[in-house]
């Protein structure tokens, strides 16, 4: 199996950076770089890599979970000096985008696994149904349908945000 993991990782090792670097804005190329490879290096020395159904997925899942704990055991602090008071419309506009991800990313953690990984691989990684139905067996209709709940649910998640005039 490892093999497996190694040709997904070098054939996928780019579009993994950047999913992290969409999904994470406040990750530099090399912290997702590094979150990637100790993905691999806990997927391998976990010796679980045999029971991988799908290994896109379960990659894609790992390396988000991977960014999360890094997050959480880094917290960073922004020296008080480096922020630019001059233009104070641009940091609100930059703190309502960050909170908006933040509730976009709490938002998605509530959804099943199944309909997150559809709204994630189509909204954010751009895969086809087609693409996803080959990979996973499930039928385009049937994904079509997760990927349905999972933007209504979505939409509930987020309501209180919007009225409460978190975004305009």
């Amino acid at each position: 199996m490892s093999n497996l993991i190694g040709d997904f990782i070098s054939e996928n090792f780019n579009k993994l950076k950047r999913h992290l670097q969409y999904s994470f804005e406040e990750l530099s190329e090399a912290e997702a770089e590094d979150i990637i490879q100790q993905t691999i290096l806990k997927i391998l020395g976990s010796g679980r890599s045999n029971s991988i159904e799908y290994l896109s997925s379960y990659f894609y899942k790992a390396i988000s979970n991977g960014a999360t704990d890094y997050f959480r055991k880094n917290k960073r602090i922004v020296p008080l000096d480096s922020v630019d008071t001059g233009n104070v419309r641009n940091a609100e506009d930059d703190i309502l985008n960050l909170e908006l991800g933040s509730q976009i990313r709490c938002a998605l953690e509530q959804l099943d696994e199944k309909s997150r990984l559809i709204f994630i691989e189509t909204e954010i990684n751009g895969r086809s149904y087609m693409e996803i139905s080959q990979e996973t067996g499930e039928p385009v209709g049937t994904l079509l349908s997760r990927k349905s709940r999972a933007v209504s649910r979505l939409r509930k998640l987020l309501v209180n945000y919007v009225k409460d005039g978190g975004i305009s």
